[in-house]
């Protein structure tokens, strides 16, 4: 290109300072001199790649991708100096290789300074030239400037969406104290219009707070201008639209702004509540026979007693020790079934008749003298069940229906067609005369520890019932119980029928 301009090596060196001579592996032949003195690392034949970060065009690891780049703008930037980005264009070269034409660019005296550069390190253009270069230079940066802001709301946009999406509130204030942004959650939260959010001060958002709040439970004020990022989380409780257990963070923003962030720890708190409520029932359960144990050993090893009193004692502590046996293996229980969600159950698709006979026959195995009336017009019916499992939810059903029937009270068994929750299945139902239940009893059965006969002469853990709902819960069946009062209960266990015979 030199030659063909008219111009030796060096006349073109000091025309072009900053160029950079390519051959056709891209390897730096030579390049301006001003660029080899702010650049000293620069070896000669070293891959342009290895000093350069090639910005445009996108692909630039051959000649052919410079030729089909064509005359438009070329930018590289150093890569030991990021500062260092130089820009112009691209020539292709008789022998194969490429000029690239190319100057810095500089936005400021501070950054040629930067970069050790002087103004005499630069060529000297006329007037014409170097406004042609301005102008090629600013509409380079506004295209840039353009993409970045793109880019920007691009980003902006994903970020609303996101606080849109979450579930937890944010509101935002300006350096004013006025609101700036909030999300659906928020809005949702304080019953707010995106119109009503609109140019709200703390203090409006404050008022409206306070008419939200559960007035039986005390707390400061939460939109408040003193913050401080040492701030511990504010506990709130609101009691409208729904009871609600908020954690509130506040931070001040950089420009002066104030965010506030509404955590809704509802299912957490209640969570906390329950666990702490299953403790004490479970502490308070097992301390009651442990006392017992206690007490009747400490007897038989302080004082002396007869045969047959030794022997009644014996058999309490040993029916107490069942106790708290039954009841820690029922929790044990409920907590794998609960941990492990049915992943394994052992599910076989078998006719119902014989699993329903076998855990009826299981309840005579256990002394049972009563009868057990037997009505079982689906017994052919396919269910898709742990047979275990199953077991374990009738015999529970069926135990309970002997404990709380009167000696001479007879138990029917039955099976029933229906459907759980919308899908075709077979029920077991069992009926005993026994003590029944009032409406609130019914209520509370599948609770933990509760029992329906309180005065404990009537043995069991409270633990039954809830197990059976998670058996059959699991295999995505219901329960249902209907009880009268002083006439007797009836438990029917819904099992869906397998997929086989749905489809039949």
């Amino acid at each position: 290109m030199a030659h063909s301009a008219g111009l030796d090596a060096a006349a073109f060196g000091r025309a072009f300072p900053f160029h950079l001579r390519l051959d056709r592996a891209l390897r730096i032949c030579s390049l301006g001199s001003s660029l080899a003195e702010a650049m000293p690392d620069i070896a000669p034949f070293s891959p342009l790649l290895r000093h350069f970060e090639v910005r445009r065009p996108l692909e630039a690891d051959s000649v052919e991708q410079f030729r089909l780049h064509g005359t438009r703008l070329v930018t590289v930037r150093a890569r030991a100096k990021h500062l260092l980005q130089l820009r112009g264009s691209a020539e292709m070269l008789d022998d194969g290789g490429v000029l690239l034409v190319v100057s810095p660019v500089l936005p400021s005296l501070e950054a040629m300074q930067a970069l050790g550069l002087r103004f005499d390190h630069f060529a000297r253009h006329d007037g014409v030239a170097d406004m042609l270069l301005m102008a090629r230079t600013t509409q380079a940066s506004l295209a840039d400037a353009q993409r970045l802001a793109a880019c920007l709301a691009a980003r902006t946009a994903q970020l609303d969406t996101i606080l849109e999406l979450g579930q937890n509130g944010v509101a935002a204030f300006d350096v004013a104290g006025m609101l700036a942004h909030t999300n659906q959650a928020l809005r949702t939260m304080l019953q707010l219009s995106t119109t009503e959010a609109i140019g709200l001060s703390l203090a409006d958002m404050e008022r409206r707070l306070q008419r939200l709040r559960d007035p039986a439970v005390a707390g400061g004020p939460v939109f408040v201008d003193s913050v401080s990022d040492d701030d511990p989380p504010r506990e709130l409780v609101l009691a409208v639209p729904r009871p609600a257990f908020l954690r509130v963070t506040s931070r001040r923003a950089q420009d002066g702004g104030l965010v506030f962030y509404l955590q809704d720890v509802t299912a957490e708190t209640e969570i906390d509540r329950m666990k702490t409520e299953f403790l004490t029932t479970a502490a308070h359960e097992l301390r009651t026979p442990l006392v017992s144990v206690f007490g009747f050993t400490e007897l038989l090893l302080n004082r002396p007693v007869g045969e047959e009193r030794r022997r009644e004692m014996l058999q309490t502590v040993h029916r107490q020790s069942g106790l708290m046996i039954t009841m820690i293996n029922e929790l044990l229980d409920l907590a794998r079934i609960e941990a492990r969600q049915g992943k394994d159950l052992n599910r076989e698709t078998q006719p119902l008749g014989p699993l329903l006979h076998l855990a009826v026959d299981g309840m005579a195995g256990r002394g049972e003298v009563r009868s057990v009336e037997i009505e079982c017009r689906h017994g052919d019916a396919l269910v898709c069940v742990d047979a275990a499992k199953f077991h374990r939810a009738l015999t529970n059903v069926l135990s309970n229906a002997f404990k709380f029937s009167p000696e001479a009270g007879d138990v029917h068994v039955q099976t029933l067609s229906g459907h759980a929750d919308g899908t075709p299945a077979v029920g077991v139902r069992v009926a005993d005369q026994g003590i029944g239940m009032t409406p609130t009893q019914v209520a509370r059965i599948f609770d933990r520890f509760y029992r329906a006969d309180p005065s404990g002469h009537i043995p069991g853990t409270g633990l039954g019932m809830s197990l059976v709902r998670e058996i059959v819960g699991l295999h995505g069946g219901t329960v249902e119980v209907d009880s009268q009062l002083g006439v007797g209960t009836a438990v029917t266990l819904w099992w869906p029928l397998s997929e086989s015979q749905q489809a039949a």
